[in-house]
């Protein structure tokens, strides 16, 4: 007869479990609920965030030089730099890619990776492959990926909102923003391309100048009501702006998008506001002469308690 030990030790354990759970129904549930209250302390007290600040471990090493094809590229500027950042221990993958003009190389670390310490290692990486380079080529730029700075935009849309309500209010002189980003459409002309085609720099701003327009077309009388008519024209997307014809020399018309490239970007910044060294969008609001301080500033505060609801968290 073969007895396993196992199997009663198993039993036994969970025979006893089971029997001090029964016998002491009390004690079950006080141990029950410390553990559940502990759980809703812990759960509050744990920061909480809707937009928390995400550390990416991607750098990337963009480098410009002019006029220079794709294959070129690869060799004189993306290969070299490469090789060098190949020899840091902690990347993970490297992606690179080579077009026209331009080189980009995008290093991705490994989890848990102190960034500082990143841009650092890269920075010495790209140092040592410089005299590599060829000297016509621009300063290679190494860019941190820093999420907490994107929602900077949607602040300064929402600040703008705030000042055109606070503007409206009788006892206030002027509403002034600072800080934040704002969006704009950059047109990267080529020069290469346009001594080409045989173009200058401003006939595209002519010709993007001239499309960008409301144009109006007079009026038409319905019965006894009269409409006025205009045919809009500015732009609301990139797409129509590459498709711009700059000028016609032959049969085949020259595009935007033949000695340019039209995306998204940002203004140059103008005013720089900051918090304990976070970047902010600051409002100043100035009263009309002879008002009331006291009265005006509940009235401001009366409009940023009815916008609240919309603030980001």
């Amino acid at each position: 007869m073969r007895v396993d030990h196992n199997g009663i030790h198993a039993e036994y354990r969970e025979f006893w479990l089971t029997s001090f759970a029964v016998e002491h129904p009390t004690s079950v549930l006080v141990m029950t609920a410390i553990l559940i209250i502990w759980g809703l302390i812990s759960y509050f007290q744990v920061p909480k965030e809707a937009s928390p600040d995400v550390t990416v471990p991607f750098i990337a090493v963009n480098t410009m030089y002019a006029g220079v094809a794709p294959e070129d590229i690869e060799t004189l500027l993306t290969r070299p730099i490469e090789e060098e950042l190949n020899r840091i221990a902690d990347v993970k993958e490297i992606r690179s890619s080579s077009v026209e003009s331009f080189s980009s190389i995008s290093v991705e670390f490994n989890a848990g990776m102190d960034m500082t310490e990143a841009l650092q290692l890269v920075r010495e990486k790209v140092d040592i492959a410089k005299p590599e380079l060829p000297m016509a080529a621009e300063e290679p730029q190494i860019i941190e990926f820093n999420l907490s700075e994107f929602p900077i935009l949607r602040l300064k849309r929402l600040a703008e909102d705030i000042q055109d309500e606070i503007e409206q209010i009788p006892s206030v002189l002027e509403v002034t923003l600072a800080g934040g980003l704002e969006r704009e459409v950059k047109v990267e002309v080529d020069l290469a391309r346009l001594k080409f085609y045989g173009v200058s720099y401003d006939d595209v701003i002519d010709a993007i100048r001239d499309e960008n327009v409301t144009m109006p077309g007079g009026t038409i009388d319905v019965g006894d009501v009269r409409y006025l008519v205009r045919v809009p024209g500015e732009f609301e997307d990139t797409g129509p702006i590459e498709d711009i014809v700059i000028a016609t020399p032959g049969s085949s018309p020259i595009y935007v998008r033949d000695v340019a490239t039209v995306d998204f970007g940002f203004k140059e910044r103008q005013t720089f506001a900051r918090l304990d060294g976070t970047p902010v969008v600051t409002l100043n609001v100035s009263k009309r002469t002879g008002e009331n301080i006291i009265e005006t500033s509940e009235a401001v505060k009366a409009v940023i308690d009815e916008l609240r609801p919309q603030f980001p968290p």
